[in-house]
């Protein structure tokens, strides 16, 4: 992210650009609402203002809609945190191949494919009884049978034991993005990836500060808190609350673990989840999530229903996505405002877990308003504003006590480790500064990444 001066000095010249155009007409204003598409869509406007609160929001359209949405009215939450990550490699290996086909990137809502039940990661292995290498064959093969009253598709899925089915559709466009390399290719490639991203021990490290999160969250919310921890911190565990509905019942949901964006294929970004008990293979049901130990956005945007005020995701990019334009920036935050959140609070960027813990913590007792000097609630804009502004002026000798004080008692279940938060000084700090005078969480890195995107009250 580079240091504290060049942040500063890049922040300095796009407020002069983006923002002093604008200061005439914001005198008074205390919230600021941004629609974050396009080059800005990455920018945390807390770095060009400090003089209102701000709330991201998708588009006028949303805002407006999450206005007329009914409040919730219940108080319980939902968290999970610490899963146990396992490598899927091995029975990603035993895989096979397709033998040829187009590899379908992504599904087009309402489109043939959709209604008749091809998911995103299917391959289309012939069309009309012509095997297809090229979309540009498809393209007349669909031409040629357009007066066809069905044309039979052959389809081979990887997560079925019967890889290969044929189903017959009716003529004409079949809504579907295809990748441009051969499916054989780019099935292995992808297959390849996933194995990297099964086995990648720093990036799927442990996070004792998501234990300390749900620790302290358990007790700010006591008895209308549901926890998952370790192996119970699953994608399992979340079809079985799908499955019964009671995902709807929850005001609250928060996330504590890895999360990866991806910036090629929408509502493909995932949160790592527990994979050490996922099942012995890795098979897709009808109408339900593929349960791989990774949550999806677009499993949350196909299969989820909530009535929720705040979903957390306490993780990593998890505000990143494809590049949509106007749309900003397709992942996580329209998968749940979609399923039913009137609010998600996700991060730009790669987060330091000690940081986050902290500034969890008091987001959340300035949400409930129950910290000292509170008489009540604060909104959900301000009580991350005020959260951020605590994290980037606690001295060290405050950390240190804080985080010894918020780890108090906390250990790591059946596994037996006990959880460490650990602070760690930033090179930006001056050395000969007294340690209980230095800002240790003061560089944006820090407490800039988390963003709220929709109903800020």
């Amino acid at each position: 992210m580079g240091t504290a001066d060049q942040v500063q000095s890049l922040s300095q010249k796009l407020t002069k650009q983006r923002l002093a155009p604008l200061v005439k007409h914001l005198q008074g204003v205390k919230r600021l609402y941004v629609v974050g598409n396009n080059s800005m869509a990455g920018v945390p406007f807390e770095l060009l203002t400090k003089d209102c609160a701000i709330s991201y929001t998708l588009s006028g359209t949303q805002m407006l809609r999450h206005r007329e949405r009914a409040v919730p009215t219940g108080s319980a939450l939902l968290a999970m945190g610490d899963p146990v990550f396992g490598s899927t490699a091995s029975k990603l290996k035993k895989q096979e191949l397709p033998t040829g086909g187009l590899l379908a990137l992504n599904i087009l809502p309402d489109g043939m494919a959709a209604k008749n039940g091809i998911q995103v990661g299917d391959v289309l292995l012939s069309y009309a009884s012509s095997e297809l290498k090229s979309v540009d064959e498809l393209i007349k093969l669909i031409e040629t049978n357009a007066n066809a009253k069905s044309t039979e598709i052959k389809i081979w899925r990887a997560s079925e034991k019967n890889k290969t089915n044929s189903r017959n559709v009716p003529p004409g466009k079949v809504g579907i993005v295809f990748y441009k390399r051969p499916a054989r290719e780019a099935v292995a490639d992808r297959r390849k990836m996933d194995e990297l991203l099964a086995s990648r021990g720093p990036d799927l490290a442990e996070l004792p500060g998501t234990r300390i999160e749900l620790n302290n969250l358990a007790k700010l919310f006591e008895k209308n808190a549901t926890v998952f921890a370790d192996s119970d911190a699953s994608e399992q565990k979340l079809e079985e609350l799908r499955l019964k509905g009671d995902l709807s019942k929850f005001r609250y949901l928060h996330f504590g673990t890895h999360g990866a964006a991806n910036n090629a294929s929408a509502f493909e970004s995932v949160l790592y989840l527990s994979q050490d008990k996922l099942p012995k293979e890795l098979v897709s049901e009808p109408n339900s999530p593929f349960i791989n130990g990774e949550l999806s956005a677009r499993e949350v945007l196909e299969y989820w229903k909530l009535d929720a005020e705040l979903v957390t995701l306490s993780a990593c990019e998890t505000a990143l996505g494809k590049t949509a334009g106007g749309d900003g920036l397709l992942g996580f935050a329209q998968a749940f405002l979609t399923a039913g959140a009137r609010s998600v609070c996700l991060s730009l960027w790669k987060v330091d877990d000690t940081a986050t813990a902290l500034l969890m913590n008091r987001f959340y007792q300035n949400l409930l308003g129950k910290r000292d000097g509170l008489t009540k609630p604060m909104p959900k804009a301000e009580a991350l504003r005020e959260a951020k502004n605590w994290l980037r002026n606690l001295s060290s000798e405050d950390a240190l006590t804080l985080t010894a004080t918020m780890t108090n008692g906390v250990a790591r279940g059946d596994r037996g480790k006990e959880v460490a938060l650990k602070l760690v000084v930033p090179k930006e700090v001056k050395t000969d500064q007294p340690a209980k005078d230095s800002k240790p969480f003061s560089h944006p890195k820090f407490w800039a990444a988390f963003i709220l995107i929709g109903d800020p009250n």
